[in-house]
């Protein structure tokens, strides 16, 4: 398994938990673009982004706001911490 894959887990069918920079994050499991599987992502742990290895939308992982690429509408943002199960 791959550093990069280590950060990021399932938690359910809906929601990933990203381990960055000290901080979890709880967001959606699937991009809003073409529901690339973000669980592949791409995890920047200086800018606390994620990027979708689908089409490469990028995310912030605070707000779920996408900040490039196609996709237009931001992730869902779990403030539950992850407690969706």
């Amino acid at each position: 398994m791959s550093k990069r894959h280590r950060k990021i887990e399932q938690v359910s069918d809906e929601f990933i938990r990203v381990r960055a920079a000290g901080q979890e994050f709880v967001i959606a499991a699937a991009c809003s673009h073409r529901q690339g599987r973000l669980l592949y992502g791409y995890v920047n742990e200086r800018t606390l982004r994620i990027t979708c290895p689908l089409h490469h939308s990028t995310f912030d992982l605070a707000t779920g706001c996408p900040l490039s690429g196609p996709a237009s509408e931001p992730l869902r943002v779990d403030e539950n911490g992850g407690r969706v199960l």
